[in-house]
This record gives C-alpha cells, sequence and structure tokens, in this order.
C-alpha cells in the first residue's frame, strides 16, 4: 500500500470514531454500532489491499475504496442534521401539527341511491317552420358556445326581410313629403294648391266679409289645415318606425332559423334528420353540459337536518366503481308530496370518469344518532411494524406516546375510523416523520 492510500485509511476511520452526533438515545446507539462495523472493516480492508498490492493488483485497490467512502457521506448528512436540530430544537418541533380526536356515528349510516346529471341540459325548440337544410352533428359529438347546431330553411324569410326594406324606404319618402306639407302650413298658411298664390290676394277683401256674415272663421281653417297637416306628418313618422321594427323583426326569425349551442355540451338527443320539415315549436335536440356534472337524488325528510351545504360526502359511482367526495352544492325547500322526500343535488370533482344518467350512491349520517367512533387523518398512522401506529401526546408532561391502533373503515376523504386504542379527545400528532420516538416534547 502506498503512502497516499494509508492516508486515506487513517483520515476515515479517525472521522468515525470521533465523530459525535448529538441526536436522540436510539439514533447515537445505531450510530455507535455503524462505527464499530466501519472500525472493523477498515483493518480488514487494509490487509486485504497490502496482499493485493503485493500482488500488483492496484486497479482492485481502488475499487475498494468505494465502500469507505459510501459509508462516510452517509454519515456526513446525519451529522449536519443532527446539529442543525441541536442548535434549533424549537424549529424542529413547531413542524408537527397537533389535533384532538374527534367522533363520528357510524352505526346511523344511510346509503341513498340517487342518479349522475348534468349541471345544464335544455330542449332546443324550433323557432320557425320550414325544411331542416343540415344537421351540424349527432349524438356524443362536442360543440362550444355559439356553433350552430342546425341550419332551417330562410328563403322566406330573407323574402319577408326585403319586403320589409321597401317598407323603409316608402315610409321614408311619405314622411319627406308630410314634413313639407306641414310646414308649407305653417310659412304660407293662405297658399292654395288649385289656384297658386292667386286666391291669397283676394283673402283681405274676402275674409273680412265672411267673418261679417257668421259663415266661417278663416282663423280657424288656417290652424285645421296646419293640424291636419301635422297630422299626417306624425303618421307617416309611425309609419317608418313600424317598418324599422318590422325589419328587426325579420332579422331576428332569420337569425333563429340557425339553432346555435347556447353554452359548451354535446348533443344527449336528437330529434329531426336533414330533410324534415318542423313547425315552429317543435322540439329538435337535446344539448347537456357535461364538463360539470352532478348526482341528484331524494332525500328523507328525517335526514335532511344532517345535511350541510357546502360539505363533502362520499359518493360510490357504479359505472366506474370509485368513491369520490362530492359537495353538497343544493338542498330544494320543499318536500315532495307523495314521495315524502327532499330533491338535493351533489357536485362531482371535475374530470369524474363517469357519464349522465349513471348510478350513485351517496353516504349519509344520521346526525347525533349512536356511539361515536374515534376519526383520525390518514396522514397520522405509521407502519413502523405489521400493526399500525400513532403518536399520541400525554396530557400530563406534553411528551409523545408510541400507541398502536386498530383501524376500522374509511370515514371521509383521507380519514379512518379507529376501532381501538384511541379515546375521542385524546391529542395525536397528524403529520410525525420516521425520527419521531417516544419522549419528544412538543
Amino acid at each position: 500500500m502506498n503512502n497516499h492510500q494509508n492516508t486515506i485509511f487513517h483520515q476515515l476511520g479517525h472521522f468515525i470514531k470521533t465523530c459525535r452526533i448529538p441526536a436522540g438515545a436510539g439514533f447515537n446507539k445505531n450510530l455507535n454500532s455503524a462505527k464499530s462495523v466501519a472500525s472493523l472493516i477498515i483493518p480488514i480492508y487494509a490487509k486485504v489491499s497490502i496482499n493485493l498490492y503485493n500482488l500488483k493488483a492496484k486497479l482492485t485497490m481502488n475499487l475498494l475504496i468505494i465502500p469507505l467512502t459510501a459509508i462516510t457521506l452517509l454519515l456526513l448528512p446525519f451529522h449536519s442534521s443532527a446539529q442543525s436540530w441541536d442548535q434549533n430544537p424549537k424549529g424542529f418541533n413547531s413542524n408537527y401539527n397537533i389535533q384532538a380526536v374527534t367522533g363520528l356515528s357510524l352505526d346511523k349510516r344511510a346509503l341513498l341511491g340517487g342518479t349522475v346529471i348534468s349541471s345544464a341540459q335544455v330542449s332546443l325548440l324550433a323557432q320557425v317552420s320550414g325544411d331542416v337544410l343540415s344537421i351540424n352533428g349527432k349524438e356524443g359529438d362536442m360543440f362550444k358556445q355559439g356553433v350552430v347546431l342546425i341550419t332551417l330553411e330562410q328563403k322566406t324569410i330573407q323574402a319577408q326581410r326585403d319586403a320589409a326594406n321597401a317598407e323603409i324606404a316608402s315610409a321614408s319618402e311619405a314622411l319627406k313629403n308630410a314634413g313639407v306639407q306641414y310646414s308649407q302650413s305653417i310659412v304660407s298658411p293662405n297658399s292654395n294648391g288649385m289656384f297658386g298664390g292667386i286666391p291669397g290676394m283676394f283673402s283681405m277683401f274676402t275674409d273680412p266679409m265672411l267673418k261679417a256674415s257668421g259663415q266661417g272663421d278663416p282663423d280657424f281653417d288656417k290652424f285645421a289645415n296646419r293640424t291636419s297637416r301635422y297630422t299626417l306628418y306624425q303618421q307617416a313618422k309611425y309609419k317608418l318606425t313600424q317598418a324599422r321594427l318590422k325589419l328587426k323583426q325579420m332579422e331576428e326569425r332569420l337569425k333563429d332559423a340557425s339553432v346555435i349551442a347556447p353554452f359548451d355540451g354535446v348533443i344527449v338527443a336528437k330529434n329531426v334528420n336533414q330533410g324534415d320539415v318542423v313547425r315552429s315549436g317543435q322540439m329538435l335536440l337535446k344539448f347537456a353540459n357535461i364538463n360539470k356534472l352532478q348526482v341528484e337524488l331524494n332525500v328523507p325528510s328525517r335526514l335532511v337536518n344532517s345535511l350541510r351545504l357546502n360539505k363533502e360526502y362520499r359518493i360510490k359511482l357504479d359505472i366506474a366503481n370509485i368513491i369520490v367526495n362530492a359537495v353538497l352544492s343544493q338542498i330544494y325547500p320543499i318536500a315532495d308530496n307523495n314521495k315524502h322526500s327532499v330533491k338535493v343535488k351533489f357536485d362531482l370533482p371535475k374530470n369524474t370518469p363517469v357519464l349522465a344518467g349513471a348510478y350513485a350512491e351517496v353516504e349519509i349520517f344520521e346526525a347525533d344518532s349512536g356511539m361515536l367512533t374515534p376519526i383520525i387523518p390518514e396522514s397520522a398512522v405509521m407502519w413502523r411494524s405489521s400493526l399500525p401506529s400513532i403518536f399520541v401526546i400525554n396530557p400530563q408532561t406534553n411528551k409523545t406516546e408510541l400507541r398502536f391502533i386498530r383501524l376500522g373503515e374509511q370515514a371521509g376523504k383521507n380519514k379512518k375510523s379507529v376501532l381501538s386504542g384511541l379515546k375521542i379527545g385524546e391529542r395525536i400528532v397528524v403529520n410525525p416523520n420516521i425520527l419521531m420516538v417516544s419522549g419528544m416534547s412538543i
């Protein structure tokens, strides 16, 4: 063995023998055992290395250094971590979450059957009569909001729209003429259409004679003429407005001839085919939103008080044979007179592998009934042996105690029931790690 390799062995041996790690008693015991084994391995590797060196196997000598280096590298993280824990023990202990054990009644549980439905489903009806020109899809096809699904015959509606445009043009001309006539009655009240302005020359002689004889009142006649012209003007203006509204109605009917998707969804049922003649009000297809699914079921009246809005409930989906947690989103305000039950709806998580119309079972617990069973988070359970265990906080010493328990069934999202070994109200460590041992101060 050369001097360089001999120096490496001496340095490794000195580090393993002299390193001190201020950790728990169990951890120091394991470390001392590792030191002893390493101290025995180093001389053996040294002797073998000398023989190999005599046999001129320098390559093998280099390979023997690898295990010793690995042992050293494994001990270095523990050494640095233990020093940091010893320097800041409060920060280490503050990472643990303590929680009191709660109880839940599992003996009064009801499994109610319901149906998976879409959150929004509409029946699209024909707004105009005519032939079905095209259908842009079939059952199961998905469409974005605003995409045309069905196109109906539009020629008749287009002809009516052209007629409405003609009425607008005619009403505009009539309004112009009525406006001019009304203006004439104001500017030139003595004019006459048949004789032009000649009769107006004699009005200054004839008007006083008519008033004296009592056969007429020229001033009132002028007022009546002006009022008649104003009425014709207003009628022409209203006819123009009516023609414009008729054009707007035709344009709306033209839009109704194209049935569009009201939201992002899928065609559930199609009731017509291309070439069919439909009448106004006839059902064309059913359209549903399958991106957001719900479970609808009827709950007996006695269980309604146990329900809470925005609370998660376990639901078993028959089509995929999976259990998901759904949020109660709606409770109907009245009960059914015949079934004496209340309809409720649960929002399923997004991208749940289930189809609308599938069967589902909802788990509901009756409030304040039966014996309570301890319920703990699954993260608090540790498997250091064949039995599950948890760390309980001693109320007197405020230190951890390792306790073996017996687990029961699933009781909610990421929660388990405890059959034995734990009582309701005891405090447990929710997030223990592999370094936690009994007797630690929390």
